[in-house]
């Protein structure tokens, strides 16, 4: 029995250089795990193979897409764990484009919703404050968030009558452009 087209299973080939300075392998064994954990695609055949000169020439080559070094987009994306108050001191904000929601993540025997982002691997915990921000600003369906970008920026909080600093958001400074970038949808798969 044939399996219908939307059943069939695909193959494809794609050739992967890595950047100056990157951990090949390591990075390689990063991909193919997300690969399969959170896209469903299985690597059934992986070769390496040295470059032509012409081809290396061609993957070093700048793009328009390159805004930052290499070097800085690699150090900061490499950067893990959730954003903590002291990542933006000093008045820092950061304006970053999001990925989308893992909802009620099992962390330290608590449920968090976690904010993730295409720009870094850096995460932010969604406490009651910045769910609402979200619901109001963006949409109620966190399914709409992918591609919207936000600002992350500190602002003073009372708890117990003890002012604190925490992580908020906010709509991008005006001038850059609508908010959104697109992002191809996720496919979850189960473990």
């Amino acid at each position: 029995m044939n399996p219908s087209p939307h059943h069939q299973r695909r193959a494809f080939v794609l050739t992967l250089v890595s950047e100056p300075g990157v951990d090949a392998i390591k990075a390689f064994r990063a991909l193919l795990k997300f690969a399969l954990r959170r896209l469903g695609l299985r690597a059934i055949d992986v070769q390496e193979r040295a470059l032509p000169a012409q081809e290396d020439e061609r993957a070093l080559a700048p793009t328009m897409e390159d805004s930052m070094s290499a070097f800085s987009e690699r150090v900061r994306s490499q950067k893990k764990g959730f954003f903590k108050v002291a990542d933006l001191e000093g008045g820092k904000e950061l304006t970053l484009t999001i990925s989308h929601l893992d909802e009620e993540m099992e962390i330290f025997k608590e449920t968090k919703d976690i904010l993730n982002f295409i720009e870094t691997g850096q995460q932010l915990q969604v406490n009651q404050t910045v769910a609402e921000w979200l619901i109001d600003n963006l949409d109620d369906d966190p399914e709409k968030w992918p591609g919207k970008r936000v600002t992350l920026y500190l602002a003073e909080y009372e708890y117990k009558k003890k002012k604190e600093l925490g992580i908020r958001l906010k709509l991008p400074p005006p001038g850059t452009g609508d908010g959104t970038v697109p992002v191809r949808p996720r496919h979850e798969v189960p473990f």
